[in-house]
């Protein structure tokens, strides 16, 4: 009883001086008491400059999806980058994408200016009726906005014209910190 009349007192004292009490570090204090974060919501995306690039392999259909920190202030992100795709009429093409826990979870990064993080892609490509001539393809690290993927040929060479390779379905790794053992798919 004494417990439960102590905690009380406790809660309607901590209620009464709430305004009073200064805010927790990172949040500001409301004219009504309650706090406020100071940063952006979850929801909100952050805009820094990320190049993405996919450097494909030797396998058909296989790349290594490098995205750099181009912004003057370091980026957070963790989990997988989400890919979209257009067709030569720039119109959205409904091309699946599965997220694979390759080569693992998916640690939460923090990339510095001018660091990149990777993720492996693989795309299946194919002439079967289910398969989408593509012209772009864009990435959206976890939180980012998107960004327009430049595709390097085998040759290091930029590959220009897209549209003569026909997906009809992707799968995409995780970010990692390092490129090591983001290719491999089963």
């Amino acid at each position: 009883m004494r417990l439960t009349i102590l905690a009380a007192v406790l809660a309607v004292g901590a209620t009464a001086c709430g305004a009073s009490d200064p805010a927790p570090q990172g949040q500001a204090s409301s004219p009504t008491g309650s706090a406020t974060p100071t940063s952006a919501s979850a929801s909100d995306k952050q805009e820094p400059t990320v190049k993405a690039e996919l450097t494909m392999q030797g396998k058909p259909g296989l790349g290594l999806l490098a995205a750099t920190n181009e912004s003057s202030a370091p980026i957070t992100f963790q989990g997988w980058p989400r890919l979209a795709f257009t067709n030569p009429a720039n119109e959205p093409a409904a091309i699946p994408v599965e997220q694979k826990l390759v080569p693992g979870e998916g640690p939460s990064i923090t990339l510095q200016p001018g660091e990149t993080a990777f993720a492996g892609v693989q795309l299946d490509v194919d002439d079967e009726t289910g398969s989408f001539a593509i012209n772009e393809m864009t990435a959206e690290l976890p939180g980012m906005t998107p960004v327009k993927v430049k595709f390097i040929g085998t040759d290091g060479q930029p590959i220009t014209d897209l549209t003569t390779m026909k997906v009809s379905e992707a799968k995409v790794g995780t970010m990692q910190p390092a490129a090591q053992g983001v290719l491999v798919f089963d």
